[in-house]
This record gives C-alpha cells, sequence and structure tokens, in this order.
C-alpha cells in the first residue's frame, strides 16, 4: 500500500464504522391530548332552521314568562337574534335541537344574526386554531350537533382524522371525538346513566361518551363529559353540591350525577392498560381535591368513607373525591398551565374562587370567557410517569363576537366561551 493512500483510508474509517453501528429507534413525538368545548356549535345544514326560528319578531308575554312570536312593528317586537333576556324562552325555539337565539353577542351585548356566511368564517377560523396551535392526536369536543359539524370545525384536515358522535339523539349540545386515522381503529361507546331519564324530557342532560385506542400494544380509554352547569364551586356562595334551593338550583342535578358518573368511571379501566376522563365538568374540581370549606369529603349520613357506594338518597358533598376515589383504580387530576399575563391565577383558583374582575387580565390573555375551573383532565394513575405537561391553549381575539365592521357583510362570531385544553403523554 502506499504511503499516500494512507489518509484516504482513515478517512473512510468513519463512515464504515457509522454504517455499521446499530440505528438508534426515533423517540416518538408525544400524544397530545385535547378537549373543547363549542360552545353550542351546529353544522352549516342547520343553520336554516335556526336562522328561521330566531328571524322572526318576539313580544314578551309577561305573565307566561315566555317570548310569542308577533309582527313586524308590534309594540315591544323585539328580533329573535336581538333577544338580550339571560335563559330567554322563545315560543317554538326548541333548545334539544338548535342553540338559543343570542348565543352571540356584540361588545355592547346586541344580537347578532348567524348567517351561513359568517358561520362558514368561524369554522374556518376554528380549523386554523386546531391545526396550527392545538395540533390534536385526540380530541374530545362538547357541545357539537353531531359528526358533521366536528368535520366542519377540523376543516382541510377533517381528513386525517376518524370521528364518533351520537347523531340525532339526546339534545343538540352533544359531544364527539376525533382521532388521527394513524392511530388505528376507535371503538366508541355512549354511557346514558348521566342522561337522569327520570327526569322531565326538558331537565334530561348529556350522555358520556367514550373511545377506546389502542398504543403500542396498550389499550388506552378515553370518556369525554359535559356536566350539569351552575354548581361550580361551594366558595362562590352558589355551588355546594348538597344544597337545594328550589327549582332553579342546579346543584341537586349535578348531585344526581355523580353515582352514575361513578359507575361510568369504575367501568373504564375494564380491560384497559391506561384511562383518561376529559371534558367540560362545570366543576371547580381543584376545590373539591382541595376539600374546601363545603366541599368536605362527608355525606349528608355523616359518613366519610367514599370509598363505599354512594347509598340511595344520601348526598356528597365532594364530586371529585366521591367518583375518583381510587377504587377500582388510582387516579390524578391534572394541573393545567396557564402562561403569560394572569398565568398565576390559575393556581390560585385551585382553592380561591377568583373573581370575575380578577380574571380579566387571563380573559383578556387567553381569549375566553371561561378561562379557569370547569374543564379538566383526569387520568389513571398508570399515566403519570407519562405525563409531558397540560395547558390552556389561548384563542386570543378569535374568542370575540362582533358586528359586522363598515364595508363588511358579515358579523364575526366567536370561536367558542372556552379555550381548548391540551395534554402531552409520552408512550
Amino acid at each position: 500500500m502506499l504511503p499516500a493512500q494512507l489518509p484516504r483510508i482513515f478517512a473512510l474509517i468513519p463512515v464504515f464504522a457509522a454504517l455499521a453501528a446499530p440505528a438508534q429507534a426515533a423517540i416518538p413525538e408525544p400524544l397530545r391530548i385535547a378537549s373543547w368545548n363549542l360552545g353550542w356549535h351546529v353544522a352549516l345544514a342547520e343553520q336554516p332552521n335556526w336562522a328561521a326560528k330566531c328571524g322572526l319578531h318576539y313580544a314578551r308575554d309577561e305573565a307566561a314568562g315566555v317570548w310569542k312570536p308577533v309582527a313586524a312593528g308590534t309594540p315591544g317586537a323585539t328580533l329573535g337574534w336581538d333577544v338580550r333576556e339571560s335563559r330567554a324562552q322563545l315560543q317554538g325555539v326548541d333548545l334539544s335541537v338548535m342553540p338559543p337565539c343570542g348565543v352571540y353577542q356584540g361588545a355592547n351585548r346586541e344580537g347578532l344574526t348567524v348567517t351561513p356566511g359568517a358561520l362558514a368564517a368561524r369554522n374556518t377560523r376554528i380549523a386554523k386554531l386546531l391545526a396550527e396551535t392545538v395540533r390534536p392526536d385526540v380530541i374530545a369536543f362538547q357541545e357539537v350537533s353531531g359528526t358533521a359539524a366536528v368535520r366542519e370545525a377540523l376543516g382541510a384536515q377533517a381528513g386525517q382524522y376518524e370521528v364518533c358522535s351520537f347523531d340525532g339523539r339526546y339534545k343538540v349540545q352533544r359531544l364527539a371525538f376525533a382521532w388521527r386515522k394513524s392511530l388505528g381503529e376507535g371503538q366508541c361507546e355512549l354511557d346514558a346513566g348521566l342522561v337522569l331519564a327520570q327526569l322531565p324530557p326538558a331537565e334530561q342532560l348529556r350522555p358520556a361518551l367514550t373511545l377506546t385506542l389502542k398504543r403500542q400494544g396498550q389499550v388506552v380509554r378515553f370518556m369525554t363529559l359535559h356536566l350539569k352547569s351552575g354548581c361550580v364551586t361551594p366558595l362562590d356562595g352558589r355551588g355546594k353540591l348538597d344544597q337545594d334551593q328550589g327549582p332553579k338550583d342546579p346543584c341537586p342535578a349535578l348531585q344526581q350525577q355523580v353515582a352514575p358518573l361513578e359507575a361510568a368511571v369504575e367501568k373504564l379501566g375494564q380491560g384497559a392498560d391506561h384511562f383518561v376522563v376529559l371534558g367540560d365538568f362545570n366543576r371547580n374540581l381543584w376545590h373539591d381535591a382541595q376539600a374546601v370549606d363545603g366541599a368536605k369529603p362527608v355525606r349528608s349520613d355523616t359518613s366519610t368513607d367514599l370509598t363505599t357506594p354512594l347509598p340511595v338518597g344520601v348526598k356528597t358533598q365532594n364530586l371529585y373525591r366521591e367518583v375518583f376515589d381510587g377504587k377500582p383504580a388510582a387516579t390524578e387530576l391534572v394541573a393545567l398551565d396557564c402562561t403569560g399575563p394572569g398565568g398565576e391565577l390559575c393556581q390560585r383558583s385551585k382553592t380561591e374562587a377568583v373573581g370575575r374582575r380578577d380574571l380579566a387580565p387571563l380573559v383578556a390573555n387567553l381569549g375566553c370567557r371561561n378561562p379557569i375551573g370547569l374543564d379538566h383532565f383526569v387520568v389513571s394513575a398508570s399515566l403519570t410517569s407519562k405525563l409531558r405537561g397540560a395547558q390552556k391553549i389561548s384563542i386570543g381575539a378569535e374568542g370575540q363576537s362582533r358586528a359586522a365592521a363598515p364595508g363588511e357583510q358579515e358579523p364575526v362570531l366567536g370561536v367558542s366561551d372556552h379555550c381548548p385544553i391540551v395534554l402531552q403523554l409520552g408512550f
């Protein structure tokens, strides 16, 4: 071998060594699990019926407490879209099949007309947030009317996802899951126990929806919820779970959901390696977890062992500790990170009822009117070592509705009063 050839041969040695070395497996990206309440989100095909009702004029029948259709120009007549009364009852507007007329309001609380163009533009903005910011591998939706509404919200990415819901059943505020097709076939099931079928139809609530997937040979089950609204925390003076202040008090209905919710959670672990409960609990679970005043781990029969079944007729003060009681599987409530201005309020909200005025910096930062205390993740203990972070996602100005500006044809409809939440799991 000639000496002049030696440097060239030595230079090739690292190349040969690299070729001979075993290839290192790429570390998979964490799964992004998301939940988002889209606020009375309906498919474009449902807009004409909604508009036909809300485009009428109404006058309030004070004796009946109901707004009744009247001819335009009638004294006191108000366009359906413009009725500002909270929880207004408009004759002919069936909230089991359509949203209220006054869902979208401008800066001065003026009602906004929901046109096909405005609704389509809202879909486009939701799809952009999902594709660029949320980036879910699995996402649970609340307050969607069904499969078509979800696909429209996913926009151009809809073809990348499988979707399941329960179209046409129960009420229009339905639940849905979407998951990437690359995750494989999923199995969706409905749990109707939370509906409270014993109540009159108008008072019945939303079921639970589960999705089962396989990830690297392990079975992972998700359950999304949208529990009874209005009974958020005892610290606000209104949300003591075991109270009953009359027909308009929401806490008795949430109390009735405790036992069927516990039964549903106990089924989650059967045949699954891991599970995640996610969605809009309409309850500050941190206050229950911290056992603040009015949410002590005690029942109306004075018993404090919440691992035993809740007897019929007995009330509990604490939803979280009653349902997620460690039997049959331990769970963990996941803390959500709120970055940016007002982020420290996320921590304060675990032990305080933070007022609307104090929440202003966080609302301005995140863009959603309900920034804390309602939307949660609860995961099986088997997943705690796999947690890679959880946070609220800002929707910024997209959460605001406004009337059409000069020169514009359509109003702007806010994407939601809730922000998405995202949990990352490393398998």
